[in-house]
């Protein structure tokens, strides 16, 4: 039977790519530069997860929009220039700012994301509601089956729909029935786990057969409608 989590505050240290913040990455980047041995030994883990921020993205004296804007185009100029990094990474994670040529950066991205036979995970930190639109268009005819976790705001659930296998996904802000329609029309029926999602259980119904866990905020209701089909699920199955 499913788990339920109840809880106040939304989980947004669930979101792996705040990790940027630390020095793992460019250091292991640094060392398979070093020598042949090293390469061998970092190369794969320096590129396992790559954040499309750019490395100026926390300093202070550099703009949100131009470390953002240079560090997205940054990283899809080096794995177009480096196609043997490809295969490596497993995660990806990507921030828009309001003042990014977004007509150029979420169809680059979404270019980008379709070249990585073995990613995993995505990750969308930020993406501003008024480019709806430039989403639908650039993640049109795309999909992602080797996609297994997701983690992203509202405004980019039409990103879910492409991605059939879905097992692991959480909502980084509002509600999250957005996010739990687009599963319901794209059929992602592998889910398992639910996180930040606050909308009334009952948007649930449909992703019972394989949910094993769901985290909702304090007072998220009714739980019964859930309950109950639960119950009928595992009474048809024994």
């Amino acid at each position: 039977m499913p788990t339920i989590d109840n809880r106040r505050d939304r989980m947004f240290d669930t979101h792996p790519v705040y990790g940027i913040r630390s020095t793992r990455t460019p250091t292991l980047r640094a060392l398979s530069q070093t020598s042949g041995l090293l390469r061998s030994r970092c190369l794969a883990l320096a590129w396992q997860r790559t954040e499309f921020l750019g490395p100026n993205f926390w300093r202070l004296d550099v703009s949100l929009d131009e470390a953002i804007g240079k560090g997205t185009y940054g990283s899809i100029h080096v794995l177009k220039a480096c196609p043997y990094l490809l295969p490596l990474i497993r995660s990806d994670g990507v921030r828009h700012s309001d003042n990014v040529p977004n007509g150029e950066i979420i169809p680059a991205f979404a270019a980008c994301l379709a070249t990585l036979p073995n990613l995993n995970t995505i990750q969308v930190v930020h993406i501003e509601r008024r480019i709806l639109t430039v989403i639908r268009n650039a993640f049109r005819g795309k999909r992602f089956p080797s996609v297994r976790r997701i983690s992203l705001p509202a405004s980019a659930h039409e990103i879910i729909k492409r991605c059939p296998n879905l097992e692991e996904v959480t909502c980084v802000d509002e509600d999250g029935s957005k996010i739990v329609q687009s599963l319901v029309e794209a059929k992602c029926h592998q889910v398992r786990i639910l996180k930040g999602i606050t909308t009334p259980l009952t948007r649930l119904v449909d992703l019972v057969p394989n949910l094993t866990h769901a985290s909702v905020a304090k007072g998220a209701s009714p739980f019964r409608p859930l309950v109950g089909n639960i119950l009928t699920s595992l009474h048809s199955r024994t």
